[in-house]
């Protein structure tokens, strides 16, 4: 049983009578604090991950969980598993299950549409809320605004296609919703404090001499795929956390499991948006995915999203997953620019052909699906 003295909305003690809020009738509420309650009312609209971060804020490392000091991270994970127990959100997990549905539903929609004209009016429309709303929502579950959240992939998008293409800078600028060369170069030089011009002659990580990342000779299959729908959940902070990936996978097996749909009948896959060398690892979009053909509903941090068909370079890597980042470089800097095609403005994709369940890591097999369209 949960301690009456915590407030059943912020988690926070209350120690004193003078800490508990008041009903609507002035009596003492035992159930919520003074700064969460007030006159039979909440005194805010905050959703469950808002009051986590503000919670944080008021930490001064007393903090301390089986006589264990927290660090800020611990405290953020203890809060987000013990605040759904509260009385508050207990009443209200549909509600933030529908607040993650809306936001997946507007990343894709941003996903697909980021070389065009964005408003958050649009954003709303597809989450179906208020745009005052959505916008608290959107910055709650992602940790950015929408508007920064866009530019930032508009800009690492850019500079992606700087270090990959042959695209002149006023096509770059087009196919990433800059109205004009000079609104990129504003924009991208804020960003990364150098101009576009000056960026693409840079010796960036992925255009790193041949001698610091081993050559690798690459004969890709050339295959044109269908469409492919798949479910996913977020991967978050793979290059901080070890164990991120573990996670992700056995969240979205447990789901398939709960629908009833078996695991054994599908494709398992990884989907990226983002390489590290650009996009802070902590921003990567990579999601771990299940093909599935049956009628399922998105629901929550779980959603649904179609991989755009057409042609591709598929790489077959043999060996541990840790390798394919040498893999990768060699793709981007050596196989692209000797080959007779370019890199086609969607998603890449991983296969996973087999898993450390039944082989050793040198023995496991991964194809790398990179879009690509004739030069």
């Amino acid at each position: 049983m949960i301690p009456t003295n915590i407030c059943q909305s912020c988690g926070m003690p209350m120690a004193a009578i003078d800490h508990f809020g008041t009903n609507s009738d002035n009596s003492k509420s035992e159930d919520y604090c003074c700064f969460c309650f007030q006159k039979g009312q909440f005194t805010h609209s905050k959703t469950m991950e808002e009051v986590i971060e503000e919670n944080l804020t008021y930490m001064d490392g007393s903090e301390k969980a089986d006589g264990y000091a927290l660090s800020r991270e611990e405290a953020r994970v203890k809060m987000k598993i013990d605040l759904p127990r509260l009385k508050r959100w207990r009443a209200h997990q549909t509600t933030h299950q529908e607040y993650y549905k809306a936001v997946n539903q507007v990343i894709d929609f941003i996903n697909k549409n980021l070389h065009t004209p964005i408003t958050l009016s649009d954003l709303a429309s597809v989450a179906h809320i208020s745009g005052f709303h959505f916008h608290r929502i959107f910055k709650a579950v992602m940790g950015e605004s929408p508007g920064d959240y866009i530019q930032r992939l508009r800009l690492e998008k850019s500079a992606f296609k700087l270090q990959t293409t042959r695209l002149s800078i006023t096509e770059i600028a087009e196919q990433t919703g800059y109205q004009s060369v000079q609104a990129l170069g504003k924009a991208f030089k804020k960003r990364f404090k150098v101009t576009p011009t000056v960026f693409r002659k840079q010796p960036e990580e992925i255009k790193a001499p041949v001698y610091l990342v081993k050559k690798l000779s690459l004969s890709p299959k050339i295959k044109t795929i269908l469409d492919k729908t798949v479910i996913y959940t977020r991967v978050h902070n793979p290059y901080q956390y070890a164990d991120a990936y573990i996670k992700a996978w056995k969240k979205l097996l447990h789901f398939m499991k709960l629908n009833g749909i078996p695991g054994g009948l599908y494709e398992y896959l990884t989907l990226s948006h983002d390489i590290s060398t650009i996009t802070r690892p902590e921003n990567c979009r990579i999601y771990a995915c299940i093909s599935c053909p049956e009628k399922i509903q998105a629901d929550g941090i779980f959603g649904i999203q179609t991989i755009p068909g057409g042609l591709y370079a598929v790489f077959l890597h043999k060996g541990p997953y840790k390798e394919l980042d040498t893999l990768y470089c060699n793709i981007y800097r050596n196989w692209i620019t000797e080959s007779n095609y370019h890199l086609r403005d969607t998603c890449f994709f991983e296969k996973y052909l087999n898993s450390l369940d039944v082989v050793p890591g040198e023995e496991l097999l991964t194809e790398v699906y990179i879009p690509i369209d004739h030069g």
